[in-house]
């Protein structure tokens, strides 16, 4: 029996969650293994959504941002996502939760989710929410979960997924950067730019300018403070950083407030079929973008008593 409030909380929550997905038809549990202290207190909850009781199953897909509970839940679960070793907000948390899920094929178009969310550590589960990816990330679930298979390596784009929210989440000594990444596309996407400064990539070997070497990621958020945008290949090779994106394509909207930054690369992604991620240098927002429209944000959880920041039309996030 439980022995607290957050106990019992706990359970009824994911017991609501159990019969939430049952009545909506639901894909999909979604839970964030980082708020309990064991992963093995899952074990349970899991068990009861996926037997066979005459009523229909429910998978239940775990995502967390350590690397020994990723092993540990591998190891007894086959359906989790790593995430970025950040700090997000609830809305973030589940956001780049459902990104990999698209990328890894866990989730498709039209999937109804029920996501389980906390505080890291805490052991509670405090948040429960209903999704339709279809609403969620529209774009993303119709065309780019098909594309990004065969365009871009769900590997690449989730590494510079990761950099992206952590570039936002710390910037780079201390001090906030923005940085766009292109990816995919690559002859189209050279087409539409040029280079600001001597590219800094340029002469070495190819295998030493791929993302996944997880050595090149201190230099990539270092150059990320450069200006320009860096290109990158489908399967993960950068080619250029310090890039112009001269793009400008009639009919691409953006909401108020979002600077060059943002426009050149919705720009881009609407020339070519490439997709862009970008960091506001001034709310550390991460946006992805694609067809020239936005996909999904993911937002920089603010410090208790930060105001939010004043953007205004001539910024370049």
């Amino acid at each position: 029996m439980p022995e607290n409030a957050g106990d019992v909380l706990t359970t009824k929550l994911l017991g609501y969650a159990r019969d939430l997905a049952l009545s909506t038809g639901a894909k999909a549990i979604l839970v964030y293994a980082d708020v309990f202290k064991k992963p093995g207190s899952l074990e349970q909850f899991i068990q009861e959504c996926e037997s066979d009781n005459d009523q229909v199953q429910v998978d239940v897909v775990l995502a967390t941002r350590d690397p020994e509970v990723f092993e540990e839940c591998k190891s007894r679960h086959s359906q989790v996502l790593n995430v970025p070793p950040v700090q997000l907000t609830r809305s973030g948390q589940i956001k780049m939760a459902m990104l990999l899920g698209f990328t890894q094929g866990l989730f498709k178009h039209g999937d109804k989710l029920i996501c389980c969310t906390g505080m890291s550590g805490s052991a509670v589960i405090d948040t429960v929410m209903y999704m339709e990816t279809q609403e969620e990330l529209e774009l993303f679930a119709s065309s780019l979960s098909e594309q990004i298979t065969d365009g871009v390596r769900p590997e690449v784009f989730e590494r510079l997924l990761s950099i992206a929210v952590e570039l936002g989440n710390e910037g780079r000594e201390g001090h906030p950067v923005g940085t766009t990444f292109v990816i995919g596309c690559i002859e189209d996407v050279l087409r539409h730019s040029e280079q600001m400064i001597l590219n800094p990539f340029q002469g070495y070997p190819r295998e030493s300018r791929n993302v996944l070497d997880y050595s090149l990621r201190e230099t990539i958020k270092e150059f990320a403070t450069i200006d320009g945008a860096f290109i990158v290949t489908g399967d993960g090779y950068v080619e250029r950083a310090g890039t112009f994106l001269r793009s400008t394509v009639p009919g691409v909207k953006l909401p108020s407030g979002l600077g060059a930054r943002h426009k050149s690369a919705a720009a881009i992604t609407a020339a070519t079929d490439a997709v862009s991620i970008t960091v506001s240098q001034s709310t550390g927002t991460v946006t992805v973008y694609h067809r020239g429209r936005i996909l999904t944000e993911i937002e920089r959880p603010r410090p208790i008593g930060e105001a939010a920041p004043r953007v205004t039309l001539s910024e370049e996030q």
